[in-house]
């Protein structure tokens, strides 16, 4: 499946043998242990790593199965004794194992990592980083994650990781009762790790009154629906969403998926009990049965609007909600063309069978524009490209740009706070186009993406991103000495073009973004996208 290889590709679904050499070479850095600190849960002691406190695994809610399975997050109750915040903990449970080597897959699986240059420091900028993987895969463990250029770069930098896949996203309240199985289950752990911060960052050096919340891919798609849900205004202050595409599914299409589980797992309505003894495997074995059923698209496992997510992530700003924020999104110039590899094109025709090119149908029948008159559009605007680079631009921008733009139109629209957006133009040698996933060199761990490690990263433009990222979690404005970012507004759309060397672009998307008309300006979740 496209998608899949897509997503393992990206550096979501990342082995051993290729995380291992982004840590770097050579002689092992020097460690030490750190000091003991006191949070509310209990005290930690983390290591010293060449002058970085780094604080792994540790818990910030209770373990989400037995009587807690598919219920929102409880906090971590206290702990006795020091614990030894010295490995990372286990990633959540999902269809495959990533990292054999180093990460386990387990029920105690709510914990976060943290890196800061000295905890004594106090007032430091926070960041919080969502992991990607399509909502089913991905820990916030994963070595590109790393956050120790960050907290070089003078911030404290949170990762984490949340329930995926049915543990995550399975809607089942209209089948088993309030609050079980709720759909956002993985948002609310979200939120959970965000009021964790909000009460223990300090102890960090970090200041609880200046917290950067940013994601990457479906990560970014959890930081807008965070914003779309009201449980968690206060908690955070700024937000970077990279390469999100924006989605919900609607009570009746999760219920429907809903159904279609308990029914594959022969659990009858209701009996709590048997649904919460089930082995975790028995759901992730069939998230590919669902997804090629197409009880929801652009896949099954989404955050689901309602009660807890009243309104479409996508529709956030428009509708109110996230305006006391300032917001810095983007895109990849050609997030699709990773699905060519580096080895050469996919064939084109494989490309219309795959949940990402059926995405793109839904958002043009909502426009009413058919795919001819699209790719005339495209041919017009990229010369540079054959019939089948066309196609992966336009998914590229259909399936990720369209939903990320309407975000920053809301914002600059509503907020009189600030709105920056960006593409990331850099081109790796031995990929055609800025992939999907080549943004996450900023974390300065070198490239997330299989089989072109040593060559798909640029130092000049992974050190330009980070230094904006952590200039915006300082001030709200990614400006530096040597570059003035120009904020995003409805006259000019400035977008800044990350590349060897950074450039300002005026409206680089009013073609596509005049063709599409509603599903610029309109309501999602009334279209039903």
């Amino acid at each position: 499946m496209l998608r899949r290889e897509f997503l393992r590709a990206s550096g979501l679904l990342m082995g051993g043998s290729v995380t291992a050499g982004l840590i770097g070479c050579g002689s092992a850095p020097a460690v030490s242990t750190g000091p003991v600190l006191t949070l509310q849960s209990g005290q930690v002691q983390g290591q010293v790593v060449e002058g970085v406190h780094r604080f792994l695994g540790i818990p910030y809610a209770d373990i989400p199965f037995g009587e807690q399975r598919f219920r929102a997050p409880v906090p971590r109750a206290p702990w006795a004794g020091v614990f030894p915040a010295d490995s990372y903990g286990f990633a959540c449970p999902q269809a495959e194992l990533i990292q054999p080597s180093t990460l386990g897959l387990g029920e105690d699986c709510l914990n976060l990592n943290l890196w800061t240059p000295d905890p004594a420091a106090g007032g430091l900028p926070v960041m919080v980083w969502v992991h990607g993987g399509d909502q089913d895969t991905g820990s916030g463990s994963l070595p590109v994650y790393d956050g120790s250029h960050f907290a070089r770069g003078g911030v404290v930098l949170v990762t984490c990781n949340r329930r995926l896949g049915a543990e995550g996203f399975l809607y089942l309240e209209e089948l088993m009762g309030d609050g079980v199985g709720p759909g956002n289950l993985g948002v609310l752990d979200q939120i959970e790790v965000l009021r964790w911060v909000q009460e223990n960052v300090s102890q960090f050096g970090g200041d609880p009154n200046n917290i950067t919340l940013f994601g990457h891919s479906s990560g970014g798609a959890v930081v807008q629906a965070v914003v779309a849900t009201p449980a968690a205004k206060g908690l955070f202050h700024r937000v970077i969403a990279q390469s999100a595409s924006h989605a919900a599914q609607r009570p009746e299409s999760a219920n429907e998926i809903g159904r279609y589980v308990l029914d594959r797992l022969q659990v009858k309505s209701g009996d709590i009990q048997s649904l919460q003894e089930l082995p975790w495997k028995n759901f992730t074995e069939l998230s590919k049965d669902i997804n090629q059923l197409g009880l929801g698209y652009p896949q099954a496992y989404l955050p689901v609007i309602g009660e807890a997510m009243p309104v479409h992530p996508a529709d956030a700003a428009h509708s109110g909600f996230g305006l006391g924020l300032d917001y810095l999104t983007g895109t990849c110039a050609d997030e699709a063309a990773l699905l060519n590899g580096p080895s050469g094109a996919i064939p084109s025709g494989a490309i219309k069978d795959d949940p990402l090119f059926k995405r793109v149908e839904q958002v043009l029948a909502v426009a009413g524009v058919s795919w001819a008159a699209l790719v005339e559009t495209y041919r017009f605007a990229r010369p540079d490209l054959a019939d089948h680079g066309l196609d992966l631009a336009i998914i590229s921008d259909i399936y990720f740009r369209a939903a990320t733009m309407r975000v920053a139109e809301g914002h600059a629209l509503r907020s009189n706070k600030r709105t920056y957006t960006y593409l990331c133009d850099w081109k790796s040698p031995l990929l055609v186009g800025a992939t999907h996933g080549l943004d996450l060199m900023m974390f300065g761990n070198g490239s997330p993406l299989v089989d072109v490690a040593e060559l798909a990263t640029s130092e000049p433009a992974a050190n330009f991103m980070r230094r904006s990222w952590v200039n915006f979690a300082k001030t709200g404005d990614p400006s530096s000495s040597a570059f003035t970012w120009p904020q995003y507004d409805a006259e000019f759309r400035h977008t800044v073009a990350i590349n060897e060397r950074p450039s300002v672009l005026q409206d680089p998307f009013v073609a596509q973004r005049k063709l599409l008309g509603k599903v610029m300006t309109d309501n999602w979740q009334l279209m039903g996208l």
